[in-house]
């Protein structure tokens, strides 16, 4: 078994000890899972206690299927949107590309419209990686959030699978933050509830998977791969899970107003 990021790799959808917690269900013809994580399965699976929700895109609408689950996880109040990842390398670029489709409205809050149209203030911030800037990525968004003052932190990052069957096909939204680099085998201080003091859900997608899981030529071992059209796969992600979380965080706007703001 490879090195991965995904709750449905991780056994405990099919450990009886915890069925109770595995929601399986199907919206707008969409596949998903919710599984809550308790402290006895964190202890046992090694997995942070948390809800860990994973939409698989293979069939629906997705993005309406994403946009009504974001809608009952992401807590009420301002928000910041960060973006991890390097947008120079195709198969870590998921997370800054995402941020494309969510307007900042945070500086609009002193319109007199705002609040007549039931806005949200979101900021916007692209936090890269360690290995650009020199500083922990996740250090940085949780200093920008209390300077700003946002109640709630939304991660966008790259994730890694050991099934080649989800590679680039699911959708990972949990309330237990992000470790910035694990599926690689790179950890960096994890963005978290504990390390940020207020919420934070991690929105994620496998780009690259464990060659160890696909194949059993020795040389292979430590090798990360990803799919030849991966620019193209994660333009496509990254809007799909930009526009439903811009729409679910600011639904008294419609899609043409949403892009329209990221006009200016």
């Amino acid at each position: 078994m490879g090195r991965s990021d995904l709750i449905c790799e991780s056994g405990i959808m099919n450990d009886n000890m915890y069925s109770s917690y595995v929601h399986e269900s199907n919206q707008f013809g969409t596949d998903y899972s919710d599984i809550t994580v308790n402290e006895e399965a964190e202890q046992k699976l090694g997995i942070k206690r948390g809800r860990y929700i994973t939409v698989f895109t293979g069939k629906g609408d997705v993005k309406g299927c994403l946009y009504e689950l974001l809608r009952s996880i992401i807590p009420k109040g301002s928000v910041l949107a960060a973006g991890f990842g390097n947008e120079s390398i195709s198969s870590d670029s998921f997370g800054v590309k995402a941020l494309s489709h969510i307007p900042a409205t945070a500086h609009l809050s002193g319109h007199r419209d705002f609040n007549d149209l039931g806005m949200r203030s979101v900021y916007v911030l692209e936090a890269g990686v360690t290995g650009k800037t020199g500083i922990e990525s996740s250090a940085l968004v949780s200093e920008i959030a209390g300077k700003a003052g946002a109640g709630c932190i939304i991660a966008f990052d790259s994730l890694a699978c050991s099934d080649i069957s989800r590679l680039c096909t699911a959708i990972q939204i949990t309330d237990a933050g992000i470790s910035p680099g694990s599926g690689v085998g790179n950890d960096r201080k994890p963005l978290n509830r504990e390390t940020a003091g207020i919420p934070v859900i991690a929105v994620g997608v496998p780009t690259v998977i464990d060659l160890d899981s696909i194949s059993d030529v020795k040389e292979a071992k430590g090798l990360m791969v990803t799919p030849r059209n991966i620019d193209i796969v994660s333009d496509r992600l990254a809007g799909i899970v930009g526009k439903a979380v811009s729409s679910a965080l600011n639904p008294s706007l419609t899609e043409n107003e949403l892009e329209a703001l990221l006009l200016k």
